[in-house]
């Protein structure tokens, strides 16, 4: 694994449906370590365990659904975390400890702001986490990603998303105080990237512009 900053690691690469990079993010909390995304290799499972294992583990939307969430569960005895329309998905699979249902923002286990963003799906959520070393970090999963080093959204009507939807959910991501940005796949190469709060306005505004004008 490598480590980003004093209490986040990222997993190694995957790669998922033959074009999209992914990670998964390991966050150092005082109360239980959180995993965020799916790691889908037990490659980083021991360097995991040596720090500490997982208590809470946290998935952006159904995408993120397969085996290897068993596995996850298996090793570390983690608490599937989600939103509640994901339960569809790992029906079969496991069940999650907590499935988020409420349209408003509300913190889980003490320090995690669950942030719903429908519109990449209507399952989408976003995570906020307040680091003691000094920098806030969202997790957006799927609602915003990399494409070739450039921010890009998209809409899988299939799974419940759609265009207002994602306007609404990236307005409100634009009015947060975000100092990290960390999507959980990407077209081309994978980067966690920090950001001034003009620049990250700026970002979602170009991700807003073609969603309102249609």
């Amino acid at each position: 694994m490598k480590q980003l900053y004093p209490d986040l690691w990222q997993t190694a690469e995957q790669t998922q449906f033959s074009i999209l990079t992914v990670h998964a993010y390991l966050l150092e909390r005082p109360g239980g370590n959180a995993l965020f995304y799916n790691p889908r290799s037990t490659g980083d499972f021991q360097a995991i365990a040596d720090l500490g294992g997982v208590t809470h583990h946290y998935l952006s939307h159904c995408h993120e659904v397969d085996d290897w969430l068993v596995k996850v569960a298996g090793r570390f005895d983690s608490e599937l975390c989600c939103h509640a329309r994901v339960e569809p998905y790992v029906t079969g699979i496991m069940s999650a400890a907590s499935y988020f249902d409420s349209p408003d923002r509300e913190l889980h286990a003490g320090d995690v702001e669950v942030i719903h963003t429908p519109g990449h799906t209507d399952n989408n959520v976003c995570y906020r986490y307040r680091s003691p070393h000094g920098k806030k970090y969202l997790f957006t999963g799927d609602t915003i990603y990399l494409d070739r080093g450039k921010w890009a959204t998209i809409v899988v009507s299939q799974d419940g998303g759609n265009r207002r939807d994602l306007a609404d959910s990236l307005a409100l991501l634009r009015t947060l105080d975000v100092d990290v940005v960390i999507c959980s796949v990407s077209i081309g190469g994978m980067r966690v990237i920090e950001v001034e709060p003009s620049e990250w306005r700026k970002i979602v505004d170009n991700l807003m512009r073609p969603l309102v004008q249609g």
